[in-house]
């Protein structure tokens, strides 16, 4: 397991935008039962547009997976890779 400062480290070299960080960070949190982007958009103040962009980002660049919501089929829930 990656230490705060290592992974802190890495991610500056990602060159994460504040919004992907934010997202990240309440990802990590959340624990391995993950959210989903109606979650996500309760816990910050930010338009559902950059949310979906966010995510889309890190699942683009691996720091997120996105697993089927077994609840309700027509949602994802989002976990850290």
């Amino acid at each position: 397991m990656m230490s705060n400062e290592q992974l802190q480290e890495e991610l500056k070299d990602l060159k994460l935008t504040k919004s992907q960080m934010i997202v990240l960070d309440i990802l990590r949190t959340s624990g391995k039962n993950g959210v989903t982007p109606k979650q996500l958009l309760d816990k910050v103040s930010f338009a559902p547009r950059t949310v979906r962009y966010a995510l889309r980002k890190l699942l683009k660049k691996k720091l997120i997976k996105r697993v089927p919501c077994l609840q309700d089929m027509r949602q994802w829930i989002y976990v850290p890779a």
